[in-house]
């Protein structure tokens, strides 16, 4: 998915969602038109419906109105999953960065230290020796 690679996920989920849910609003006028006296009643439904609000003020009775809203129940369960799963990937991705950071940091500490300790020794190995020569 292009929209994955370039890390818009969240913005394209929402648009198809909106697309979904205006097109499930116009599906359920012409689908269940006893329920949905307006395309605005049903653009409604399907608002609340993707969002997974869900007042319940109108609800489809027809079968096909009833399919409709499945779709549209599945697109919302969908754009909520993914949206979670992006933000919780971004945290989990700033962390990651944060500790490796923090890692890289404590790693060069530790060779700092190791290194002067091995100057310590040299010189004090040095000295040792120039004690010893004739």
């Amino acid at each position: 998915m292009a929209a994955a690679r370039t890390g818009n996920v969240v913005p394209f989920l929402a648009g198809v969602t909106l697309v979904v849910a205006l097109a499930g609003g116009i599906l359920m006028r012409f689908l269940d038109q006893d329920t949905f006296p307006s395309i605005w009643d049903g653009v409604w439904f399907a608002l609340q419906t993707v969002t997974t609000v869900g007042y319940g003020d109108v609800v489809p009775v027809d079968t096909w109105g009833k399919v409709v809203a499945a779709f549209v129940m599945v697109a919302g369960v969908t754009f909520i999953a993914f949206t979670t799963a992006t933000v919780v990937s971004a945290f989990v991705s700033l962390e990651q960065r944060r500790s490796a950071a923090a890692d890289a940091a404590a790693d060069e500490a530790e060779r700092e230290h190791i290194l002067t300790a091995i100057e310590r020794v040299e010189r004090r190995l040095a000295a040792i020796e120039s004690r010893l020569e004739p």
